[in-house]
């Protein structure tokens, strides 16, 4: 019986300690045809919904966002926040949905209005980072058949992508 409940106590304690390092992705491509950048932003669905509880964003269950609710507004102004792309100005995108899957993940797709895609393209991707400060972020930017991979640290929030011309 010792055993068990000292079993059952380190496990419980393993169990608190969670996790040092949370991360977040993005990709986000160039679409020649419509003009368009697509961004899908992939992040622990737990870890999101902490982030929003704490910044008192009232998102309510994530797999249960509607299309329009004023719990979708709340958590696309939060996540814009956190993912900026800048080509001279800010690039305005608008959430098509989101899915949240069994692993504990949560997927939010975005489009841009149609831009003439520029050279460089500033980019923020802080997400979460106000909530864990050991959150790292990776982007990658697919366009012209060219891929271009940025990290994001808590030190490290903006980072440059230049496109190469073809």
């Amino acid at each position: 019986m010792k055993l068990f409940t000292f079993l059952a106590v380190f496990l419980l304690s393993l169990s608190s300690l969670g996790h040092e390092y949370f991360f977040g992705f993005s990709e986000l491509e160039y679409n020649e045809i419509t003009q368009k950048l697509e961004a899908t932003i992939i992040v622990s669905t737990h870890e999101l919904e902490r982030a929003l509880a704490i910044s008192a964003v009232n998102s309510g269950d994530l797999a249960k966002l509607k299309v329009d609710s004023p719990q979708q507004k709340a958590v696309k102004n939060y996540l814009m926040n956190h993912f900026v792309v800048e080509a001279n100005e800010t690039i305005k995108f608008n959430l098509i949905g989101s899915e949240v899957f069994l692993n504990g993940t949560t997927n939010f797709y975005f489009e841009s209005e149609s831009i003439e895609l520029k050279r460089e393209l500033n980019i923020t991707f802080d997400l979460l980072m106000d909530v864990f400060k050991q959150q790292q972020n990776k982007i990658t930017l697919t366009c012209r058949n060219k891929k271009y991979t940025r990290t994001f640290l808590y030190t490290e929030r903006k980072q440059l992508i230049i496109i190469e011309k073809n």
